[in-house]
């Protein structure tokens, strides 16, 4: 009701500081401890649903997309970041958005076309933003198969390797 505590923004402290409790305990287990993620992911949408202009919002929405992608499921989690994408066009993390919803569908749903695209969306959208810079490199990735790539690397390791005995 209306004698719910407020912080500055707003936000539902009551409701907030259990859901930081949640996280801490879930957080403090070792491993993925499913119905701990499962309860905190309905306690975030909860929130979102009961607060859907709260500041805080989105970033438990957010949150709740890679618990989802924990979970397995990316298209869960892609879903989610739409409904930032919809909601919070302005959001400080936007471009962590885009660039997170673009890494799901690359290696949650392993859709190469789909993925570039999504890629290609956090440049043109955030040209100078650093998730611009590491999409571009996820776009030059998608052109080449598992294999070829962990060849890529181990190459470039063993240049960066050939340069360090060098000295």
């Amino acid at each position: 009701g209306s004698n719910a505590k407020k912080d500055a923004d707003g936000n539902d402290m009551v409701a907030a500081e259990m859901i930081r409790t949640m996280e801490d305990t879930l957080y403090a287990r070792p491993g993925v401890d499913r119905k701990g993620a499962q309860a905190l992911l309905d306690v975030y949408l909860l929130y979102a649903k009961q607060h859907p202009l709260d500041s805080l919002t989105p970033e438990y929405i957010f949150r709740g997309a890679s618990i989802k992608s924990t979970l397995g499921d990316p298209q869960g989690a892609i879903e989610l970041y739409d409904r930032i994408i919809r909601d919070s066009p302005h959001w400080r993390k936007i471009p962590d958005t885009y660039y997170l919803k673009a890494f799901t569908i690359d290696n949650g749903l392993q859709q190469k076309g789909e993925a570039q695209r999504a890629y290609q969306m956090v440049i043109d959208k955030f040209p100078d933003h650093p998730f611009a810079k590491d999409a571009a490199q996820m776009i030059e990735n998608l052109k080449y198969t598992d294999e070829e790539l962990i060849q890529r690397f181990q190459a470039m390791n063993a240049d960066s390797g050939q340069t360090q005995a060098a000295k």
